[in-house]
């Protein structure tokens, strides 16, 4: 493994397979500028690309065929939202560095005397270290089910207009944002909930500090003070970098989480080729788990944290004859009652009730698009067979028109050479 790859991270540690796909796929903040350069542009360009051949299939499909225009608004929200990471990384590749750098900071947890809390942590670990698998799994399923679109389906990975001859031309490149995709997308939604689990240890670790602080003798008593202090305010700072990095991301997510999960699931509801709606599916789950490692974690983070006040009033400080101290323990009082905020450039604030009002958004949002028209699927097999019966009916009832006509006529010259003779 490369000697740098091993200062960011520990075998163990819950950010280890993040860093991992980022460095492995080029993405990594520390990797050479250059081509992280030529891989930011490289990734702009082609999505842009898809992107404008979406938009010029919507504009072509859309009076038409509303089946096959959510499947252009599909590619869009893709093509947006790998574009709309990759840049991110590239453009905050400083402030994750950072944030990857002072992780060394954090607070061992084999440090702590408490062994129930030691073991609740670590189990803690384990278990959103198994999550973060299942989704990487998940995630893969998903860019494969896409890729195998042009073996099953004889179409490209995502749908977009094709000019005639440029298929290949297309279909080449398209593979390679899979992986910019499965790197830039899903890697940094698990390294930000990997670095958001070590920051719920760690304001555990510190309330635990504030907890036993009072136990210590007077002499001590600052020092384990100065130190908490330090590492709260180390670990506010933390979270403030770590908003700054993701902002951007915050707000990306919002916007496009709905639209995209309605899509998918709307196509998924309509009949078509088993892999297509199996692919719709898988990727309207990963959506909703992807919105769910940003926004849950992070309402649990900002639970935790606000837990401090309360322990520092249940702390026995009043057992402490020193002004100074209990000066200073109302400051801190004062700052741990302050809401923390994560939020998309003040524009949306990530927590729970943000992720519940995206998954009620996105099944309204559905029953409105199934509601507006009925899609004319693109099956040119059922077309002529719908065809061809509508028009054997219509030549059945000519000929009954024409046999009712004709009988009409014999009457009527039946009566009227009666009445000659």
């Amino acid at each position: 493994m490369h000697s740098d790859l091993k200062s960011y991270f520990e075998i163990n540690d819950i950010s280890s397979d993040s860093v991992r796909v980022l460095w492995y796929f080029c993405l990594h903040p520390a990797f050479n500028s250059k081509w992280a350069n030529i891989y930011a542009f490289l990734s702009v360009s082609l999505n842009s690309l898809y992107i404008a051949l979406a938009i010029k299939g919507i504009l072509l499909s859309y009076n038409q065929n509303i089946f096959l225009t959510s499947e252009y608004l599909q590619t869009c929200i893709l093509c947006t939202h790998i574009m709309g990471s990759a840049l991110n990384i590239h453009i905050r590749r400083q402030n994750l560095l950072k944030l990857l750098e002072q992780k060394s900071r954090f607070w061992k947890i084999g440090t702590t005397d408490k062994k129930s809390l030691r073991l609740q942590s670590l189990k803690r670990f384990h278990f959103v270290k198994k999550i973060i698998r299942c989704y990487y799994l998940l995630s893969f399923l998903s860019l494969v089910l896409f890729d195998l679109q042009p073996f099953t389906a004889g179409v490209l990975p995502v749908v977009c207009y094709v000019p005639k001859g440029w298929f290949y031309y297309l279909l080449f490149p398209m593979w390679y944002i899979s992986t910019i995709a499965f790197a830039s997308t899903i890697g940094t939604t698990c390294l930000f909930c990997s670095l958001v689990t070590s920051l719920i240890e760690q304001f555990q670790l510190l309330a635990q500090g504030f907890r036993d602080m009072c136990n210590n003798s007077r002499d001590n008593i600052w020092k384990e003070l100065k130190a908490l202090v330090d590492h709260n305010n180390f670990l506010l700072s933390y979270c403030e970098e770590l908003n700054v990095a993701f902002r951007s991301i915050f707000l990306l997510l919002f916007l496009i989480t709905i639209v995209s999960a309605s899509v998918a699931i709307f196509i998924f509801m309509q009949p078509g080729p088993l892999v297509n709606r199996a692919k719709c599916m898988v990727h309207f789950v990963v959506a909703i788990i992807e919105i769910g490692f940003y926004c849950v974690p992070l309402e649990i983070l900002i639970t935790t944290a606000l837990k401090i006040d309360s322990i520092l009033y249940d702390s026995k400080w009043y057992e402490i004859e020193m002004i100074p101290f209990k000066k200073c323990l109302t400051l801190i009082t004062s700052r741990a009652q302050k809401l923390m905020v994560f939020s998309g450039h003040g524009l949306v604030n990530m927590n729970l009730n943000t992720y519940v009002l995206i998954c009620k958004t996105v099944f309204s949002f559905y029953t409105y698009l199934n509601s507006f028209q009925q899609p004319r699927f693109y099956d040119n097999w059922s077309q002529t067979i719908d065809r061809a019966t509508i028009d054997r009916k219509q030549l059945v009832a000519a000929q009954l028109v024409a046999r009712d006509n004709w009988s009409r006529r014999q009457l009527v010259a039946a009566t009227i050479g009666r009445g000659d003779n």
